[in-house]
């Protein structure tokens, strides 16, 4: 797993301690995201590719939680749930697996 800070460990060990995430805690990991994202701007300044993934990753959110929606509102059978959700899945674990191979480089 790729290393992240202590104070980023210890909040998701927070959050998942209970297996599952609470609206309150989802807000407060967006929250604290865009914090870190802050310095990053600090950095680097507002305009570059970092910040763009930023975006991106509101826009995924955004469209993820939409599909959600609209697969609740097609009354999917239990097979169809598990289709959704298995993809969805896979997805974000194709997220995960590139950001460890992405920032192995750095």
């Amino acid at each position: 797993m790729t290393p992240i800070s202590k104070t980023l460990e210890q909040m998701l060990l927070d959050i998942y301690k209970d297996g599952s995430v609470s609206v309150t805690e989802y807000r407060q990991l967006r929250d604290n995201a865009d914090e870190r994202m802050e310095a990053v701007i600090r950095e680097f300044g507002q305009h570059n590719n970092i910040t763009a993934f930023q975006k991106a990753m509101d826009v995924a959110m955004q469209l993820l939680q939409l599909s959600v929606i609209d697969a609740k509102k097609a009354k999917l059978t239990d097979t169809g749930e598990a289709i959704v959700k298995d993809a969805v899945v896979s997805q974000v674990e194709y997220l995960r697996a590139g950001s460890e191979l992405a920032l192995r480089l750095l």
